[in-house]
């Protein structure tokens, strides 16, 4: 495949060598920690000179494995398909940004994107090459994140999420559940099943926790408010189709669908409505809301 067939990364990702790593040479570990990708593919990247050190020095294939340091690379991917749809930045100060997300648009590089996602977008938008966001989506779950603008400002803001002082709304449309309950608060445990990137709820201790309620109906589907209290993924979900109510469009959950992950008319009717929280350096409650809203 010739090069003009690659779409390639704006920004780099970094890869961290353990001090023991038992390899010969940095081509040799960069094989085994991405076995996805086939070994010619690495070849050809440290021919070209695309794998460098924290100098900006590039890497052969004959460099000889030093652990206890990072390496840098920029992700390929046979060209991208373009997401039809824009995000809208809803507030901006020098520290940080809102945006709200459309459906199918991941948050950061991964898979079959490397630039059509929102970080790699909103750095060439505000030319903030430092940007990151704070939290994260599901690629096919639209609304609310906050991004960070300074990056000496990162931790503090990060905190703010891992630390639960974040009040997150979302709104959801599904089919009603049977019976009569209208309102429901969920803490159970989460736990991976096969394919590994499934979730489900198991036996274990308690790991996640979510707050779900109907607040409007029109037949036999509603539209739902969530507020989750941990964030483990797919947590919403999962949580959803506990209940029996696996969110309209949902290729997941409760099962597997035929891919449909780029079905542009049907977006899985997930959206993070809303988000609160107290700023940790002017000390002013932040709230901001979604101006999307689902189709009910």
């Amino acid at each position: 495949m010739s090069k003009k067939e690659f779409s390639t990364s704006i920004s780099p990702s970094t890869v961290w060598l353990p001090k023991d790593g038992d390899y010969k040479t940095i081509f040799e570990f960069m094989v085994a920690k991405f076995p996805r990708i086939d070994s010619e593919v690495w070849r050809q990247r440290f021919i070209d000179g695309k794998i460098i050190d924290s100098n900006g020095n590039a890497f052969s294939l004959e460099s000889v494995y030093l652990g206890d340091q990072h390496i840098s690379y920029f992700r390929e991917v046979p060209v991208e398909d373009k997401i039809p749809f824009e995000e809208e930045i809803l507030f901006q100060n020098d520290s940080f940004l809102i945006v709200d997300k459309p459906h199918f648009l991941p948050v950061h590089p991964s898979g079959q994107y490397v630039n059509e996602t929102l970080v790699n977008r909103l750095k060439v938008k505000t030319g903030n090459k430092d940007l990151v966001s704070a939290h994260r989506l599901d690629r096919l779950t639209a609304g609310l994140i906050l991004c960070i603008l300074d990056k000496d400002k990162r931790g503090d803001y990060q905190n703010l999420f891992s630390e639960r002082q974040v009040q997150k709304t979302y709104h959801a449309v599904a089919h009603r559940p049977q019976g009569n309950e209208r309102e429901w608060h969920l803490k159970n445990c989460m736990e991976k099943v096969n394919p590994r990137f499934l979730m489900k709820v198991g036996d274990g201790p308690v790991n996640s926790e979510s707050y779900i309620k109907i607040i409007e109906e029109r037949g036999d589907r509603a539209l739902f408010e969530l507020k989750p209290v941990t964030g483990k993924k797919h947590q919403l979900r999962v949580h959803m189709a506990h209940i029996g109510s696996g969110i309209e469009n949902d290729p997941l959950y409760p099962t597997v669908q035929k891919d449909r992950s780029n079905d542009f008319t049907k977006p899985m009717k997930l959206l993070a409505k809303k988000l609160e929280f107290k700023d940790p350096f002017t000390g002013k409650q932040m709230v901001f809301e979604s101006k999307k809203s689902l189709s009910f």
